[in-house]
């Protein structure tokens, strides 16, 4: 089946606009194993992660930085290397846009199509590692892999 064929409900998921769009990297099968969770789970999730409302607000006291570097977004099989090598033996990830949107998404499809995930103007994504206490956002090219402090 053509990769463009399948859409997510936008209304319902509106960041889902991302997976719709011409140029995902995904393929139907792939966008089909991402569980998009609602604004309302969504916003519950990150309230019991988060102590912050946007990741702009985030206090420094509330993380430590483990790794620091940039990542180019127009060679994206180069520095899926970064992520492949943070996730080994993980099967899912959580990752939120922001306080309201979210996905479980399998560690395979992530890797592959992490710039579809994370995108250079981006101020509030994070992926939440799961079974740790870890998790990697960015702003603009340069990547944050760090501890979650409790």
């Amino acid at each position: 089946m053509h990769k463009n064929l399948f859409t997510i409900d936008e209304k319902k998921y509106p960041i889902a606009w991302r997976f719709n769009s011409q140029d995902c990297l995904l393929s139907f099968d792939e966008k089909n194993r991402i569980v998009f969770l609602d604004t309302e789970e969504s916003s519950h999730f990150w309230d019991m992660i988060f102590p912050f409302e946007h990741l702009m607000n985030i206090n420094s006291s509330c993380y430590s930085i483990l790794e620091k570097i940039t990542l180019d977004f127009n060679f994206p099989q180069e520095s899926s290397l970064f992520f492949k090598n943070k996730l080994t033996d993980i099967s899912s990830v959580f990752f939120f846009w922001e306080r309201k949107a979210s996905a479980i998404v399998p560690v395979e499809i992530f890797v592959k199509a992490w710039s579809d995930f994370f995108y250079p103007s981006d101020e509030s994504s994070i992926l939440l590692i799961t079974n740790s206490n870890k998790m990697i956002f960015s702003y603009e090219e340069t990547f944050f892999y760090a501890d979650i402090l409790d």
